[in-house]
């Protein structure tokens, strides 16, 4: 009887990544590409952010009211959910950050990034890591996390060889001092009645 004929598997190769820098995408968004979807540039890959519900994107928006009432006669910069040129590779979008007096720039002069806000409703386990990681690398010197679920804001401040401290655990009824914004302070407890932004909030904290 004549032996089946066995023929090698072929060998399996892993899906090819094409890496680019944030001209690359911008071009790429220029022409038409991601319309409608919001995307952050990581470590040389492009990441489309899912679609926010209601309750996440009003709890920024009361953050960022609080924000720019106090600081935008001052002069700095400041913006919600828009990219932070971090560096040729890196775009990310948190939920508010704010920078010293200036333009926005392609490479983000680390001394600018006084503070960067990440509002964790699902992303905590993300924003304690990763994100972390990523704003410690590029210098920024105060991150917060705003832990929605366990009702408390981790503040991690002081990168050092590209990571933060230990973070400090500030409850919301406690203020938040941002270190390199002086004469501002916000109580996320305060943005459930109003009277930190001055406005109704859109959902309870």
């Amino acid at each position: 009887m004549t032996e089946a004929v066995v023929l090698p598997r072929p060998v399996a190769r892993e899906a090819t990544r094409h890496q680019i820098n944030i001209d690359e995408l911008l071009a790429m968004q220029a022409v038409g590409a991601f319309a409608g979807v919001r995307t952050q540039l990581l470590d040389r890959e492009v990441h489309m952010m899912p679609t926010d519900g209601v309750a996440h994107i009003g709890r920024p928006i009361e953050i960022a009211a609080a924000f720019i009432q106090a600081l935008k006669p001052k002069g700095y910069c400041s913006a919600m959910q828009t990219t932070l040129h971090l560096s040729k590779w890196n775009g990310a979008s948190p939920d508010f950050y704010v920078l010293s007096s200036g333009p926005l720039e392609k490479e983000t002069d680390p001394c600018r990034i006084l503070l960067v806000i990440e509002v964790a409703m699902t992303s905590l386990r993300d924003d304690l890591t990763d994100a972390a990681g990523r704003y410690a690398r590029h210098g920024g010197q105060e991150y917060w996390v705003v832990d929605v679920e366990g009702r408390q804001t981790q503040v991690h401040r002081g990168p050092r060889d590209g990571a933060y401290a230990a973070p400090m655990i500030v409850p919301f009824t406690d203020d938040l001092r941002p270190a390199a914004i002086p004469d501002f302070a916000l109580a996320i407890a305060a943005l459930a009645t109003g009277s930190a932004a001055h406005h109704a909030p859109s959902a309870p904290w």
